[in-house]
């Protein structure tokens, strides 16, 4: 994958959100900007890959322990980190509550995502990505900045009806093979009470449904998943 250097970086960014009247930015990175009267802090890094043996698709950006980060996480405003595809022009976002829990946690922190998802994102699209961990990312155009700085405060907080609604709408995917512990929230709501009815069947299926994209996992593999969760349920 190509890299851009982080001034040129920071200077697409820029160009992209300064047709809006109010928008504001300081010097660094990590930054402090303004976006229609809110504050953000952002942190923006090129995506490279994960050189992840059998699996070249995965793709990362790593946070160095930073003593600018600990002052951002001391204060009341969204931190936001971007990793930036420069061949499909695309950022990824991760949830700005994970980044305050993970950053500064250890040397370097590792946030991932997929080229394959970041290649195939349209015009005006949030694709959502979920990490084998429950985590979820978002992947946009760059053009599209502006709403999702709009939007951040739902993106990553939407209630399952919502979610399932935009799952309909984009892809959804399970970053890293193999499913060994269900612990997406969402899933977990719609399963346990088949469960605790003794349905576990009617579970597995609902795992299949709600990762379509996730080749890898077989029916046998969804029920051998759930069927652990099952057991640690039993009276």
């Amino acid at each position: 994958m190509r890299t851009i250097l982080t001034k040129d970086l920071k200077i697409k960014f820029i160009e992209t959100l300064s047709e809006l009247g109010n928008f504001s930015y300081e010097d660094g990175n990590p930054f402090l900007c303004t976006i229609n009267k809110k504050k953000y802090f952002v942190f923006l890094k090129n995506l490279s890959p994960a050189y992840f043996k059998g699996s070249p698709d995965i793709t990362r950006i790593q946070l160095p322990s930073n003593d600018r980060f600990s002052k951002i996480l001391s204060e009341e405003i969204s931190f936001v980190v971007l990793g930036y595809d420069i061949d499909n022009d695309t950022f990824v976002s991760w949830n700005p509550k994970v980044i305050r829990e993970r950053a500064n946690a250890k040397r370097n922190v590792s946030l991932y995502s997929r080229e394959s998802l970041q290649a195939n994102v349209k015009e005006n699209e949030f694709k959502l990505g979920v990490l084998s961990t429950g985590e979820k990312i978002l992947i946009f155009k760059r053009r599209s900045l502006a709403d999702f700085f709009y939007q951040l405060p739902n993106l990553f907080t939407e209630s399952p009806a919502i979610d399932k609604k935009r799952r309909r709408n984009s892809v959804e995917s399970t970053l890293s093979g193999k499913v060994t512990k269900i612990s997406d929230k969402d899933l977990l709501k719609e399963i346990k009470p088949l469960l605790k009815k003794n349905k576990v069947l009617e579970a597995v299926e609902i795992c299949t449904k709600y990762y379509p994209n996730n080749k890898d996992m077989t029916f046998k593999d969804w029920f051998s998943v759930v069927n652990e969760l099952y057991k640690t349920m039993a009276p």
